[in-house]
């Protein structure tokens, strides 16, 4: 089946997302019903993303070529939806359910770098909108969270597992069509030297922003793997913490979709700083306040302390040299959403049992400390126009 590379791209997000969106917030609700504690559900959550650090980082320096793409995304996906069925037969063995999730953690980790590789790749090739069809994955977040948040909520936490399983299949099958334009490498780009990640970190701007991003983003952990736990404790319904979150993501499509239109002339810096303001004041909120309709008001600013850091390194990394870009989304996907996911989960899970709101305004200083990393002259280095 041919597809044009936007709606390849599309139900690639679709497929992808939709599954992420309750792999991320149901995972620990699924852990908690398997009988495990806050702690150990702290330590497999933070030691998976490590994993997820290293799988981002493997798999896009493997990937030399933009033609490798499409075959890196299909067989990964069909890895992944493998590994997440043995993570439902292993659950009641400690270490092998630990390895299993490990080993679809580096695996998962590659389709977002890969993903967004492609997508930039296509931008640059045919002018493709990232931020159309980058909304498509949100909006496929908000379903999975949402809907099948829902669904989980009615059945019970025990099937999170099982409904993971079946859309990481339907992702892997989403993935089998052929786009109408086979993504290219240009020349140049095919015949430079190959660029090693520490030559890439030798650049200051490139170094700071990355470790800006992983500050802002780093500081949703206690978000991500303790929101859904402590919503419960105060007395909010599976369901009604599933619109919560789907309430952030719609948030996010909303920026996506109206991105190129609103940043057109925006400095990266100043999105940065936008981003960084945002999320202190969103955990400081959290931390304090138990009111559903405050919450819910709170979680719109995930368009800024989300979306808006990834839009704004996205940008940076598409007006790069192509042969950089496969590793500048590792380096991305594994610093922040890894690495930094990783460290602060593991924090988050010594402080979540002393008192939730500790571990809320925890976050914040690291959101503070991104404001000073940031660099100030980043458009200095952007060497093209980015529609």
């Amino acid at each position: 089946m041919k597809l044009s590379p936007f709606n390849w791209l599309a139900l690639s997000f679709l497929g992808y997302y939709c599954a992420y969106g309750v792999f991320m917030p149901f995972l620990p609700a699924w852990l908690k019903s398997q009988a495990y504690s806050e702690e150990t559900i702290g330590l497999i959550i933070a030691s998976s993303y490590l994993f997820r650090f290293v799988g981002g980082l493997l798999f896009s320096s493997l990937v030399k070529k933009s033609t490798y793409l499409l075959n890196a995304l299909r067989y990964l996906s069909w890895a992944g939806a493998v590994a997440m069925l043995v993570v439902s037969v292993v659950a009641e063995h400690f270490w092998l359910l630990c390895i299993a999730i490990w080993l679809f953690s580096m695996i998962n980790a590659a389709g977002m770098p890969l993903g967004d590789t492609l997508a930039t790749t296509w931008q640059q090739q045919i002018n493709l909108d990232y931020g159309k069809v980058r909304l498509i994955g949100s909006l496929a977040f908000v379903v999975g969270v949402v809907v099948f948040g829902n669904i989980i909520g009615f059945i019970g936490d025990y099937s999170v597992v099982w409904v993971l399983t079946g859309l990481l299949f339907l992702y892997a099958v989403m993935q089998i069509g052929t786009p109408t334009t086979l993504p290219q490498d240009r020349q140049e780009s095919v015949e430079q030297v190959n660029i090693s990640f520490m030559q890439l970190l030798k650049n200051k701007t490139t170094l700071r922003l990355l470790i800006a991003v992983s500050l802002i983003q780093g500081s949703h952990a206690a978000y991500y793997s303790y929101s859904v736990l402590y919503w419960k404790s105060i007395g909010i319904s599976v369901q009604t913490t599933s619109l919560l979150w789907g309430l952030s993501v719609i948030a996010e499509i909303l920026l996506f979709f109206f991105s190129t239109k609103l940043f057109k002339f925006s400095k990266v810096s100043t999105l940065f700083y936008y981003s960084a303001i945002a999320a202190i004041i969103r955990w400081t909120i959290l931390s304090y306040v138990e009111s559903v309709s405050v919450i819910a008001v709170t979680q719109l600013l995930h368009c800024l302390t989300y979306a808006l850091s990834h839009y704004a390194i996205i940008r940076y990394i598409s007006t790069q040299p192509q042969n950089t870009m496969a590793k500048l989304q590792g380096l991305y996907s594994g610093f922040s959403a890894c690495a930094a996911i990783a460290l602060f989960t593991a924090l988050a899970g010594v402080l979540y049992p002393i008192s939730p709101a500790t571990a809320f305004i925890t976050m914040n200083i690291f959101a503070f400390i991104a404001i000073f990393v940031i660099p100030r002259k980043v458009d200095a280095f952007l060497i093209r126009k980015v529609e």
